[in-house]
């Protein structure tokens, strides 16, 4: 479990979220909203990847939390909603009076982008909620196993994230179709889930040896 969020890390998330996204704008010329929702993917993938490693081999215990990989999945965390918020930020400002209705289609649930992007504002809104319990004073507050219970909705959060970004990688039809990042989104997907499998697996067959 992670309970600490330091300042440190969180300077270095920071500079790497605003660094990252500085290079897909100005090196790529990718636009702003984009190059946040990439980089967000980017931190949502980094977050969800050092659960299922340290259930498959967990490093020794050193000296100092900047190398403890599991001490960096609040911050990370935490900086994948930023992003996020900054991704919808730069969507809506270009939109007449931030009209939410028509970014999903007309309605809630409207069709081809509009649903894909009610999908990515679920995700948003629990992300919220999660960043808002991933601080030390909540997790206490809320107690360890029903934060446990509650981050466990990180993968949801995943999936829906996953869907809403492979929906204009793949099936929209105000792209090109997908750049090389589409298929970058596929491959980190691919990772989690099998990453997710294999400790799933390992934990069963510990369970059974005990």
């Amino acid at each position: 479990m992670d309970a600490r969020n330091t300042l440190l890390q969180h300077f270095i998330v920071a500079v790497f979220t605003l660094g990252l996204a500085f290079v897909f704008n100005q090196v790529f010329g990718i636009r702003w909203s984009t190059s946040f929702a990439r980089v967000s993917f980017i931190l949502l993938f980094l977050t969800l990847l050092i659960g299922p490693v340290m259930k498959l081999r967990k490093p020794r215990v050193v000296s100092t939390p900047l190398k403890l990989p599991w001490s960096w999945r609040s911050e990370l965390g935490i900086w994948f909603t930023i992003a996020s918020l900054i991704h919808v930020y730069f969507v809506m400002g270009g939109r007449p009076n931030w009209d939410l209705m028509k970014a999903l289609g007309g309605g809630i649930g409207g069709g081809g982008y509009g649903f894909a992007n009610l999908i990515g504002l679920v995700g948003l809104v629990w992300a919220l909620v999660l960043t808002a319990t991933s601080f030390g004073k909540v997790i206490k507050w809320l107690g360890v196993e029903s934060w446990r219970w509650l981050h466990s909705f990180t993968y949801v959060i995943f999936y829906l994230v996953t869907a809403h970004s492979l929906y204009f990688q793949f099936f929209s039809t105000y792209g090109g179709g997908p750049d090389a990042f589409g298929y970058m989104y596929l491959v980190m997907f691919c990772v989690i889930t099998v990453l997710q499998l294999a400790a799933f697996v390992k934990i069963v067959l510990g369970q059974e040896r005990s």
